[in-house]
């Protein structure tokens, strides 16, 4: 059988690709959802989010090229426009929404 010893390096890797996890899991529950963010952004937000730490926990698992982490980059990929997409709307919207006198000048008339 072969065996196979970690060195510092693989250690220190996989450490700190567990932290990155954690971190992309924590965004939704701890940033996210203390925003004025609508159900669209946070949908996105969550779920690009959730699969940056699947792609990291597969880096840390050395499984990174599985038919799983493929299909999990596909959705990252889709998930990660949809949030910036999502949130530039919002912020669109918002910025349309504030008084005229803190935009500097008359009130917009929506595109």
């Amino acid at each position: 059988m072969h065996q196979h010893h970690l060195g510092l390096a693989d250690v220190l890797n996989a450490v700190a690709n567990l932290v990155i996890v954690a971190g992309y899991v924590l965004v939704p529950f701890t940033v996210l959802r203390r925003l004025p963010l609508t159900r669209n952004v946070l949908a996105a937000g969550t779920l690009f989010f959730t699969t940056c730490a699947a792609t990291h926990l597969a880096m840390a698992l050395h499984a990174t090229g599985s038919p799983l982490m493929v299909a999990n980059h596909v959705l990252q990929a889709a998930s990660v426009i949809w949030f910036v997409i999502a949130f530039s709307l919002l912020l669109r919207a918002a910025h349309r929404r504030r008084p005229a006198q803190e935009q500097g000048g008359p009130p917009r008339e929506p595109r």
